[in-house]
């Protein structure tokens, strides 16, 4: 039997019994099994996220669904967790212009006080609060 994985987490699933049913939960995360997001069918990138054309997707990828042509694989990527808190890292840097370690890290100041060195930043500062008032 092949070494099966969530593809949330990446906890091994050797221990489930086969085949995967609508009502299984990931052990460790808890995440449903039985979804798009574990399927090879699934195609992100595409405009009908689904290669199979008998299908009809759900709107939601990774609840589970009563899809007759669920066919798990290994989806877990490595690193995917870490990618997307360095994006929401440099999402809140772009509006609180500091750059935060990562999730468990401090919320960034608000930025009221300007840093009189820094001229862009003051003019920006300055434009902005002309346009909205102080």
């Amino acid at each position: 039997m092949a070494t099966l994985e969530c593809w949330s987490c990446g906890t091994s699933l050797d221990e489930l019994p086969r085949p995967i049913t609508r009502h299984m939960n990931c052990p460790e995360c808890f995440e449903d099994l039985h979804c798009c997001r574990m399927c090879r069918n699934y195609a992100p990138d595409a405009s009908i996220t689904c290669t199979d054309e008998r299908t009809d997707p759900p709107v939601n990828k990774e609840n589970a669904n009563f899809c007759d042509y669920f066919r798990p694989t290994n989806a877990y990527r490595v690193g995917s967790r870490e990618r997307q808190a360095g994006a929401k890292a440099k999402l809140d840097a772009l509006f609180t212009g500091e750059i935060r370690a990562g999730a468990d890290a401090e919320p960034a100041d608000s930025g009221d006080a300007v840093d009189p060195g820094d001229d862009k930043q003051a003019d920006a500062r300055r434009r902005l609060d002309d346009l909205f008032g102080p």
